[in-house]
């Protein structure tokens, strides 16, 4: 069994926060979330889960309507990773990133770099996103059809796999009397060119630690 902590960083009620001893201000304290990441892993838990939305999600009908949700100011997750790996050791960390409103050489840079960050404790959750505030923050009138974001998020993933291959797992000799910072034979340009996604490669971050595993 692996047990997982998936938090609302305001409180699971909508108005958890008004509680008198509640931190009105825990969305955006990381010395709070680092705190919860050191009880996590003292509690043997395996993992933190981020569910991610890259708009603010709502059905109020004005903006003082809106005024009354706490769940407006929330961290980007990869960036708090980062700051929680720094003060665990043992404890995983699950991110959501869209395959809708991303680009395949972002998602695969950033869960790279974090792999060496947290020394193999971090984890993609592939998600497409579903709400057309989403799609208003990125140019589009409308969300694509279901179909169509399925069929982006499959190609999406198999070209950031593609992306994590572009160097073999002993590429970088750093050789410092030949000057061969890299083996050339072991580079591999991922060329792809698909229905819904063109990327040429390689990645700027070596293989990641998981990906050798």
């Amino acid at each position: 069994m692996k047990l997982g902590l998936n938090l609302v960083a305001n409180g699971a009620h909508a108005a958890g926060w008004r509680m008198p001893d509640a931190k009105a201000d825990a969305a955006m304290d990381i010395g709070l979330w680092q705190d919860v990441a050191r009880a996590a892993e003292r509690a043997r838990i395996h993992f933190m889960f981020w569910a991610d939305g890259i708009a603010v999600r709502h059905s109020a009908k004005d903006d003082n309507e809106l005024s009354f949700n706490p769940r407006i100011d929330v961290f980007e997750p990869l960036t708090v990773i980062g700051a929680l790996a720094a003060v665990t050791e043992h404890l995983g960390f699950v991110a959501s990133a869209s395959t809708t409103f991303n680009e395949p050489y972002h998602v695969a840079r950033k869960f790279a770099s974090l792999d060496y960050v947290t020394r193999g404790r971090v984890a993609w959750n592939v998600v497409t996103s579903w709400s057309e505030q989403e799609a208003f923050n990125f140019g589009r009138d409308a969300l694509l059809e279901h179909a169509k974001r399925y069929d982006r998020a499959e190609e999406f993933v198999d070209v950031v796999f593609g992306l994590w291959d572009s160097w073999e797992d002993d590429a970088f000799i750093r050789d410092k009397q030949s000057g061969h910072y890299f083996d050339s034979a072991k580079l591999h340009t991922l060329n792809h060119k698909g229905a819904h996604l063109q990327v040429k490669g390689p990645l700027n971050v070596a293989r990641p630690i998981q990906a050798t595993r």
